[in-house]
């Protein structure tokens, strides 16, 4: 049984990473190397070797990735390799795919049009990638071994290797607005590839502290909301004060505070949104306990 659900797993992130290469790799191809939009990693390098020498960009990715590929191999081990593997290739094969589609070089005219759907397809399709926890591989694998080896943040090497590819492409730039269509593009797919990578994993978080925590959880525990209560002190007067930490969602969050109000209206009550959770409790059987709280809930 186990078996089956872990190739069930593997299946379900293989079919996910292809989606993503397929997604990010069709902006690219579709809107921003048709409008002569600038643009970094290893797709950034192949239209400069494209522009002087004539080489499908496809084709230059393929080698830039793999050959990276094995830098990052090399320097971090199977466990790399096997997380970046088909990420890394089937990017540039969907690539020469859509080359020889000639119809797609020709869906906009309008370069900021283009930049946006370029930015979005792209940051789409790698935020599926991230999320089945593989890569499309590029310059993000020279980022990652700096991060590892020599502790630099990610977010440094990635943005400077980014902003030197796209300067290199400066001398042939036909415009201004390609450079700066380029910097917006970069921005743009990071913003969403970083939102997609977490969708439906966000959640919202609030701290209570009340003289009725006795009460709030009853009431939690009626609804089948989960809390965890920590025991502690005020700060001024040293005087044992309870608080509860409370995970749900941004639908029920109404609810809750609501739940809360109704036993003590001067509970103080902070609010925050955290990226992901997982866990028991929350993403583990979170449908039955769905489903236990509606029918407690229906018997109230």
């Amino acid at each position: 049984m186990q078996s089956r659900t872990i190739n069930f797993y593997s299946l379900i992130r293989l079919i996910g990473i292809l989606i993503g290469t397929a997604t990010a790799a069709f902006g690219v191809i579709a809107f921003v190397l048709p409008s002569g939009i600038m643009i970094g990693s290893c797709t950034g390098i192949a239209r400069i070797v494209n522009h002087y020498m004539g080489i499908p960009i496809s084709y230059t990715v393929f080698m830039g990735n793999g050959l990276l590929f094995l830098f990052g191999a090399f320097m971090l081990g199977k466990k790399f390799a096997a997380s970046t593997l088909i990420g890394t290739f089937s990017y540039p094969l969907f690539m020469n795919l859509y080359e020889q589609l000639p119809f797609l070089q020709h869906l906009t005219e309008n370069p900021f049009l283009a930049m946006v759907y370029g930015g979005i397809l792209t940051g789409v399709g790698m935020g599926i990638v991230i999320r089945m926890g593989a890569s499309t591989g590029g310059t993000d694998i020279v980022a990652i071994v700096l991060n590892k080896k020599a502790g630099l943040p990610l977010a440094l090497p990635m943005y400077l290797l980014d902003f030197t590819i796209l300067l290199s492409q400066v001398i042939f730039a036909e415009s201004a607005d390609q450079i700066l269509l380029g910097i917006l593009l970069t921005l743009l797919y990071s913003i969403i590839a970083d939102k997609v990578s977490v969708a439906g994993s966000s959640a919202i978080q609030l701290f209570i502290i009340s003289q009725k925590t006795e009460a709030i959880r009853q009431r939690f525990s009626d609804l089948v909301i989960g809390a965890t209560i920590f025991y502690g002190e005020t700060s001024y007067t040293a005087a044992p004060q309870d608080t509860i930490l409370c995970v749900t969602t941004s639908r029920d969050l109404h609810h809750v505070q609501q739940e809360v109000l109704q036993i003590d209206p001067q509970a103080f009550i902070t609010v925050s949104q955290i990226k992901e959770v997982k866990g028991r409790g929350y993403s583990f059987d979170i449908g039955a306990a769905k489903e236990l709280r509606r029918s407690k809930a229906a018997r109230i």
